[in-house]
């Protein structure tokens, strides 16, 4: 059975955007076969060769392919891949995040639509319609932190898809126990320390670590959701909770190389919270990587909580780790 929802919104600009959301289930099992591409990658279909070398194609890969924030080197949001719409062939419309191109002189104003499940399961489809290649960009850019979104909680659910059947464990039994959140942490973390208002959770294997930290304050002020007092906070949780291999060291954040811009987001386990994004390191040591972290409010205004996640992958990269850090800090809810 397929269940299709719609929503056709006005611009000033004179174009529309037509959101389409396609769902198919039956019997809570996917009616459509599995979505093929690799993690953070998008399709593109242009018409033409010509559309993807000139401003069409520049504006998309300025935008899908700029540096992800917070990497320690440099990685693209997304990795591009295109082709033309002859060569669409009904095994590439089974890839997990495709963006359509069409240029009609026909169509009165430009509209976009965002569809998904139509082909595969998962799946997000952006087409963008337009009557000239400059109404398309203006279009593509004006909309650009909506496609954004879209595919990044596309990739999340995908990650959680996998993570889900092994994430009833102690570790997460632990967490709902202390915090009243319940996480999907899949089989592979370990407990590392549990205190009273902290908790730290890691997966160590011979390439890479992940670590998810939880710490909780009294909720006094608002001033506690500004970014200096998260990174104070957060810097004094590691240092008093997180040690290092070697005397004296301990974990920190490393603010002169990136000061993270905080980012409120929706969506999250709460109506309100803000995202970091940075660089951790060890004091007195040489190790470091990347971090995402999300502070709110408890449902009562009694904490403030932050979800602190991290990636150790050494001279490697370390996007599609961090994603799946990302996407487990974003299945966070509360138990009751």
């Amino acid at each position: 059975m397929a269940m299709v929802k719609s929503k056709i919104l006005s611009f000033a600009l004179l174009f529309a955007l037509v959101l389409l959301v396609v769902s198919c289930t039956t019997n809570n099992k996917p009616s459509k076969v599995r979505s093929i591409g690799n993690t953070s990658e998008v399709l593109v279909v242009v018409e033409n060769e010509q559309q993807w070398e000139n401003s069409i194609g520049k504006v998309i890969k300025r935008n899908l392919g700029r540096d992800q924030t917070g990497l320690s080197q440099p990685e693209p949001l997304f990795d591009l891949a295109h082709l033309t719409k002859n060569s669409f062939s009904d095994l590439l419309k089974k890839h997990r995040n495709i963006l359509i191109v069409e240029i009609d002189k026909n169509q009165l104003e430009p509209k976009m639509e965002v569809v998904e499940n139509l082909w595969a399961e998962p799946q997000v489809i952006i087409r963008i319609t337009a009557p000239n290649k400059d109404l398309f960009i203006s279009t593509f850019e004006n909309n650009i932190e909506t496609f954004i979104e879209k595919f990044d909680k596309a990739e999340r659910e995908r990650i959680l898809t996998v993570f889900g059947p092994t994430s009833k464990n102690k570790v997460t039994a632990e967490i709902a126990k202390k915090f009243g959140l319940r996480m999907t942490i899949p089989d592979g973390f370990f407990m590392a320390k549990s205190e009273s208002d902290f908790i730290w959770v890691r997966k160590e294997v011979s390439e890479f670590s992940q670590g998810i930290i939880i710490f909780r304050e009294p909720y006094l002020d608002t001033a506690q959701f500004s970014r200096a007092s998260i990174s104070a906070r957060t810097m004094r949780m590691l240092k008093q909770y997180v040690p290092g291999s070697v005397h004296e060291s301990y974990m920190t954040l490393d603010e002169e190389y990136l000061v993270p811009k905080p980012k409120a987001v929706n969506g999250f386990a709460t109506d309100y919270a803000i995202e970091l994004r940075g660089l951790w390191d060890v004091e007195n040591d040489f190790m470091g990587g990347p971090y995402v972290s999300y502070t709110f409010a408890d449902k009562d205004g009694e904490y403030i909580i932050t979800l602190f996640g991290y990636v150790y992958h050494p001279n490697n990269e370390k996007r599609n780790l961090l994603r799946q850090v990302e996407a487990i800090l974003y299945s966070t809810k509360f138990t009751n």
